[in-house]
């Protein structure tokens, strides 16, 4: 973790905290993501460049490497790091024009996560790594849902569902809010959650997303289940192939 890096940390601490509280808190092992960003570091090289695809209020990417891009300029009224603003399933740039992509807790909001994977590969080079970061739903309020089928990702992927679609809110409204769950999500109209992207719409699990991934060609590389410093999560790491 380079001093660029932390430097980023102690400005996220900044926004919640006075300055010594915040220098205190951007020592703190769990709060520095040790063990996700060595993660990165086994794949990324020096010279490697990357992006991310919804950044959020902070990251764990090497930030002189990686273009922190986000679909919103703000998340809950806090501003993201993002330099670029754009839809996940649209980026941007060149066919295979990056080493590496980071996505953390982006996919299960997106409504046809087969399209953004396949805007995710086009622009990551021949080879290159793609980093997942998704909640588990034994550790997260999706603890009540059941795990999306591959089919039914396919099915949603040819019939091009929008932010529109309403199927996943009716699920979303009984086995999550109506458990009284997600209460942060309870002040947000159906409307907002989903032109917003705010539901997870998807449900994953390593296994399930160790399948689509494989439906789209990609090699995994390595899994973590749990993530030690975001015990919600499970990653993993997967290769664009040649």
């Amino acid at each position: 973790m380079d001093f660029t890096d932390w430097l980023a940390l102690y400005r996220f601490q900044r926004k919640r905290h006075n300055p010594a509280r915040s220098f205190l808190r951007s020592l703190r092992k769990d709060l520095r993501r040790v063990h996700s960003r060595a993660l990165l570091s086994r794949y990324i090289g020096p010279d490697a460049k990357g992006i991310e695809i919804g950044c959020g209020e902070t990251t764990i990417a090497p930030i002189r490497q990686t273009l922190l891009s986000d679909g919103y300029e703000s998340h809950a009224g806090a501003l993201s790091l993002a330099k670029a603003v754009f839809p996940a399933e649209a980026i941007p740039n060149r066919d295979s024009n990056f080493d590496f992509l980071l996505s953390e807790h982006v996919l299960e909001h997106l409504p046809d996560p087969i399209r953004a994977l396949k805007e995710w590969k086009r622009v990551l080079k021949p080879g290159g790594v793609l980093f997942l970061f998704l909640p588990h739903p034994e550790r997260t309020f999706d603890r009540a849902r059941p795990v999306t089928r591959l089919e039914h990702l396919i099915e949603d992927h040819a019939r091009q569902v929008g932010p529109e679609e309403d199927a996943h809110w009716e699920e979303w409204k009984g086995k999550v809010l109506g458990l009284g769950l997600a209460s942060h999500y309870q002040k947000f109209s159906k409307q907002e959650t989903l032109k917003n992207n705010l539901i997870h719409r998807h449900v994953f699990t390593p296994e399930s997303c160790k399948k689509l991934l494989a439906h789209l060609e990609f090699e995994v590389l390595e899994s973590m289940d749990p993530v030690p410093d975001r015990e919600d999560s499970f990653a993993l790491v997967a290769r664009r192939s040649l």
